[in-house]
Formats: C-alpha cells, structure tokens, sequence
C-alpha cells in the first residue's frame, strides 16, 4: 500500500508540474504579443515622427520664399535627386528611403509630395506623405502671405 500513496503523490504533483507549465506558457504567449505590438507601435511614431519633420522643413521653405518658382529652386538645391514640377501647379516630389534619407525615385520607400498654388497674395502648398503601399501616413496644408514691395524694396 505505501507503494500504492507514493504513485498517487507522483502522479498529483506530475499534474501540478504540467499545469504550471501550462500556465507560463499562455502568459508568455501574451507577453510576446504585447512585445510585438509595442515594438509595431515604435515604428509607426518614428515613421510618423520623421514625415512631420519633413513636411514641416518645407513648410519652413515655403515661408522664406516669395514665389512658387522661388521654392521651386529651393526645393531643387535641397533635394537635387527629387522630382520638383516644372509647371505651376505640378506636384513636386521627393523620395526617402527606409532611413528617410533622399533618395532617387528607385530606392523610394516613402514619398512626399507637394503641390503649391499662388494666387492672390498668398503662397499655399498641399503636402503628403505617403508609405510603401502608397498609404497616407501624414498630410499638412500651408499657406504664406506673399508681401508685396515697391521699387525701392526689391532685391
């Protein structure tokens, strides 16, 4: 009969022993799921993060030019491997890699595109950012008064 007790004994604490097994392993399926979940949302606000920067840094063009051509060269300068539109009202484009460095059009991970309009004293661009799969990650409007000078002001 002794024998009998130690085998009901091994046998309770071998269901015991699995059953906190079990246990460890739900929780750290969960603890996975939520390391996964966080390291998605890093991404993300550091993706978004860097298309405000952008869009923001031409915005700031925009405010320091008096004309769309004016931008247009300053755009140019800054980012000599990008689309800028030639034609008034043509969107400019400029591509960043995964890093959002500049990049030329074939190594485009990400796309900001600007299409600036000047009418009536004022200087507006429609900017977006946009992702591998052509999804909207950011999108800015501005707009800037143009001043106007006379003969004596001109540069």
């Amino acid at each position: 009969m002794i024998r009998r007790n130690r085998a009901q004994s091994s046998s309770l604490f071998l269901m015991e022993l699995i059953l906190a097994i079990l246990f460890f392993s739900i929780t750290s399926a969960v603890c996975v799921q939520f390391f996964v979940k966080s390291h998605l949302l890093s991404k993300e606000s550091k993706t978004l993060s860097q298309a405000v920067s952008e869009c923001s840094g031409i915005a700031e063009i925009i405010s320091v030019s008096n004309s769309a051509d004016a931008v247009a060269s300053l755009l140019r300068d800054r980012y000599p491997d990008s689309d800028t539109g030639q034609a008034a009202g043509s969107p400019a484009a400029i591509y960043y890699d995964g890093s959002f460095s500049p990049c030329g059009e074939g190594d485009a991970v990400y796309t900001l595109e600007a299409v600036l309009a000047e009418e009536d004293g004022m200087l507006s661009a429609r900017m977006k950012v946009t992702g591998p799969d052509d999804s909207l990650i950011y999108e800015l409007s501005t707009s800037h008064h143009i001043p106007r000078r006379t003969d004596y002001e001109k540069r």
